[in-house]
């Protein structure tokens, strides 16, 4: 009988490597549910995955031992003396790799990781009692189904008759047997499950490379037919209760919002920031961290590199993390707002001016050569104000005049060194247009006012035309 066991395992060493390796990345999406933390143990844990099996690991070929520490737990059969065996003093000390290092410890592994003895199991968890190793005979029956294949064909297909295996096993619970089996891995291979509990036609299990505990979601052709039964403890249970499912998910909240308006120019600063996750894991406890900083916040990134200093506008700072059972996000919006100052429309076209920074009411157009001084700014929105009216429109879209514009001698309106004709046109046109326009918006800057204004009355009018005129034509 042992050198049965043997022979299986030596041939299917190699094998398991590629199989483990392959077969979780192919899985389907990982279902959640409340359980105990045992029946979740993963050959894949990081904990105890590249603790030795003779000329192997646990991650590689440790799906047996990992379902044999699952069936350990559930059978309640870790006491005083194996823990004392296994050198251990608390249960919660005790997991896949302290029974492969139990294993190591009596001589109990062959080259490639495979149990010499199925006996040696008494000899760590004197409880565990082996009984035999043998095939179930109703993987045999199958059904025959009609699915579309990839080209939406009906075909015909063999799939198990689920309704016999289940009473199969669900007999061998009844008589106080504990089962690891050999499941059909669409990689081939060899791998173990444990069989934790029948309803109906399901057979839920511990997968040691998968959490979702429904056998045939995982593994659609179900049980290639081999299993070994042990006792424990306890007996199983005959009358399962299937786990509760939900959805495990992670939160990020922003405890203390970072700087959100900036002037333009103005460098980010997320310094003081700090957020705080929270959530629920996969078997179903909720958690909560304290508040921490969100540049020092681990497992948590943040995306900011768009934010432009430069430019106006709303920048998403987006702040996520990603468990291994669920992603969270959220986000701020960052403004940074143009300067204030005088602005022009240089282009042609025009640009809408609104009643408030909502844009719901338009109350007017800026045209092309207007300029116009915004006393405020709110991203790309500028504020204009004059004695007749108050509105908000996209300055981004318009130039703004230096701050520190050169100051011109009389008459050179156009800043071009010289008091000529175009000077003469520029100023004959803001007199027409300013009958016209609104107090606040010209067709002349600030700066070309002042030169315009001839007599340095402080106003611009017929006088200063004549005053230009004059003075060109001497």
């Amino acid at each position: 009988m042992h050198g049965k066991i043997a022979k299986r395992l030596i041939g299917t060493a190699a094998a398991a490597v590629m199989a483990v390796s392959t077969l979780t990345a192919a899985l389907p999406s990982q279902a959640a549910y409340k359980q105990e933390e045992y029946l979740t143990w993963s050959q894949l844990d990081e904990r105890w995955s590249s603790t030795p099996m003779d000329s192997t690991t646990i991650r590689s070929s440790g799906c047996l031992i990992t379902a044999l520490s699952i069936m350990i737990m559930d059978s309640g059969s870790l006491d005083d003396a194996a823990m004392k065996n296994l050198g251990i003093s608390k249960p919660e000390e005790f997991n896949p790799g302290v029974l492969a290092k139990g294993y190591t410890s009596i001589g109990g592994f062959g080259s490639g990781g495979y149990i010499k003895s199925w006996l040696d199991i008494q000899k760590l968890v004197p409880k565990v009692k082996w009984g035999y190793d043998t095939n179930l005979k109703s993987v045999e029956s199958k059904i025959e189904t009609t699915e579309l294949n990839d080209e939406g064909e009906e075909v015909k297909k063999l799939v198990p008759d689920k309704a016999k295996v289940a009473a199969e096993v669900q007999a061998l619970l009844a008589q106080g047997w504990y089962i690891i089996a050999r499941v059909n891995t669409a990689y081939g291979g060899w791998h173990w499950v444990y069989i934790r509990g029948v309803d109906g036609e399901e057979i839920y299990m511990s997968d040691p490379a998968n959490t979702n505990p429904l056998l045939y979601e995982v593994y659609p052709d179900g049980l290639q037919g081999e299993y070994w039964a042990l006792k424990g403890a306890n007996s199983p249970e005959t009358d399962y209760i299937p786990p509760e499912q939900f959805e495990p998910y992670v939160n990020i909240e922003v405890v203390t919002p970072p700087k959100t308006m900036y002037a333009f120019g103005e460098e980010l600063d997320l310094s003081g920031c700090t957020i705080k996750r929270s959530g629920k894991d996969m078997l179903g406890n909720e958690w909560e961290e304290e508040p921490v900083l969100l540049t020092e916040a681990e497992d948590v990134s943040f995306s900011s590199y768009i934010f432009d200093p430069n430019y106006a506008g709303d920048y998403e700072l987006d702040i996520y993390t990603n468990t291994p059972y669920a992603y969270g996000n959220t986000s701020l919006t960052l403004t940074v707002s143009q300067p204030v100052g005088e602005y022009y429309l240089r282009s042609s076209g025009k640009t809408a001016v609104y009643s408030s920074e909502d844009g719901s009411e338009q109350i007017m157009s800026l045209c092309s050569g207007e300029s116009v001084s915004v006393t405020e700014c709110r991203g790309k929105l500028g504020r204009i104000e004059s004695d007749s009216f108050t509105g908000w429109a996209d300055v981004s879209k318009m130039t703004k005049v230096s701050d520190d514009a050169a100051v011109r001698e009389k008459g050179d309106i156009n800043g071009d060194g010289s008091a000529d004709k175009y000077d003469l046109a520029a100023l004959s046109a803001f007199l027409r247009r300013k009958k016209e326009l609104p107090e606040g918006i010209s067709v002349l800057t600030s700066a070309e006012r002042t030169a315009a204004d001839m007599n340095s009355d402080g106003t611009v009018d017929d006088a200063d035309l004549i005053a230009l005129l004059a003075a060109i034509q001497y």
